[in-house]
């Protein structure tokens, strides 16, 4: 029964440490070429021009479309693209970047 009791006990201490372990600050960007630079460069380039992902820039097909289609490719993903988890304020600061250098 003890030795129940012991394996039951670092068990649960061996859980909390991991999960206290593997727990990150959670950061929120405070303006969009933050959020863009962190979140959507890799891809799309620091120019828009695209690399992995298609060009954004104002030549693209992305350049005309309304800003539902940009929250919905940002938070849902569309083909390759996978879903961004940012909030819906990063989300918004993103795009006004992004349009803000057509």
């Amino acid at each position: 029964m003890k030795r129940n009791n012991f394996t039951l006990s670092l068990l649960v201490i061996f859980l909390f440490l991991f999960i206290s372990c593997t727990q990150t600050e959670a950061v929120e960007y405070t303006t969009g070429q933050e959020v863009y630079e962190a979140r959507c460069s890799a891809c799309h380039g620091k120019d828009f021009g695209g690399r992995v992902g298609p060009s954004i820039d104002a030549t693209s097909n992305a350049a005309i479309m309304p800003e539902s289609y940009w929250i919905q490719t940002i938070t849902k993903g569309k083909g390759s693209m996978p879903a961004q988890r940012l909030t819906d304020n990063e989300v918004s600061l993103v795009i006004e970047y992004i349009l803000s250098n057509y």
